[in-house]
């Protein structure tokens, strides 16, 4: 998978976790907060391995990631929500 699609893909995470995250994710559906959580821990491994031009956004990414899913965990769902917008609004699709 090349860089963008797993961008796109890192995007799409961001946005569920962002709308059911931690625990409003719909029966229906086979995502689940932990396989969310799971992928959007998974996607960023991959993704910052090959960031090259914004490699200086790699901390905050870090950081804003740990504090999303601390603040879920602790059932803070504001709390995640505005982390996980932070990195959002980096305009993820677009890191090189």
């Amino acid at each position: 998978m090349s860089l963008r699609e797993k961008l796109a893909d890192f995007a799409g995470a961001l946005t569920s976790a962002t709308i059911y995250a931690p625990d409003a994710y719909p029966d229906w559906s086979y995502v689940t907060y932990e396989s969310n959580m799971a992928d959007l821990k998974e996607l960023w491994v991959e993704i910052r391995e090959k960031l090259k031009r914004d490699q200086d956004k790699v901390p905050f990414i870090d950081e804003k990631l740990q504090e999303a899913f601390t603040a879920f965990d602790a059932g803070e769902k504001e709390k995640g929500v505005d982390a996980i917008l932070a990195i959002y609004n980096l305009q993820v699709k677009k890191l090189r």
